[in-house]
């Protein structure tokens, strides 16, 4: 499996995995948050700036990465490097993450978020925060899976129960 940041050629695989994203979201999954790119082009430039800078001061910077195999995009991890952003510290966390619904169960979430660990390794960063709606039980074994250790469990503004863990992921 190839983990990098997107690229301009890279928007066919995008816009299959986009594709089944919607489709699952509009079938009645609320666990998905993906929202049609429209302009692929400037959502790359976005993604390369918001590494760097960010227009909205309570916004952590990010660097989101893709997963390929075989040709494919099959998912999506972002790292946000400053968790003492906006609410990260409290319902956001460090990590962001999807898995395309035709590679779930293949280990590729657990693939990607060691690739992630690396890069905080690289920054300091030992001790990453990660959430997961308490109903959202493959995403809270993917954590358990990597090590995540559950803080607690709270409510959040729109009355959904938030899963809150921590990873200790030691230096390199």
């Amino acid at each position: 499996m190839e983990i990098r940041t997107l690229e301009r050629s890279d928007e066919a695989t995008f816009r299959a995995m986009e594709a089944l994203l919607l489709a699952e979201k509009e079938a009645g999954n609320h666990l998905i948050e993906t929202s049609l790119v429209k302009d692929f082009e400037r959502h790359c430039q976005k993604l390369k700036r918001q590494e760097t800078e960010m227009a909205d001061p309570n916004w952590s910077t990010v660097t989101t990465y893709f997963a390929f195999l075989d040709g494919e995009m099959v998912g999506k991890v972002s790292c946000r490097w400053e968790l003492d952003k906006g609410d990260l510290a409290t319902v956001g966390g460090h990590i962001g993450y999807v898995t395309s619904p035709k590679f779930r169960r293949r280990g590729v979430m657990k693939e990607m978020l060691d690739f992630a660990f690396d890069r905080y390794r690289e920054r300091g960063i030992t001790r990453i925060f990660i959430t997961a709606l308490e109903e959202n039980v493959p995403s809270r074994r993917t954590i358990e899976s990597v090590g995540g250790v559950l803080q607690d469990i709270i409510e959040v503004e729109d009355g959904n129960q938030l899963a809150r863990y921590w990873v200790e992921i030691g230096e390199e």
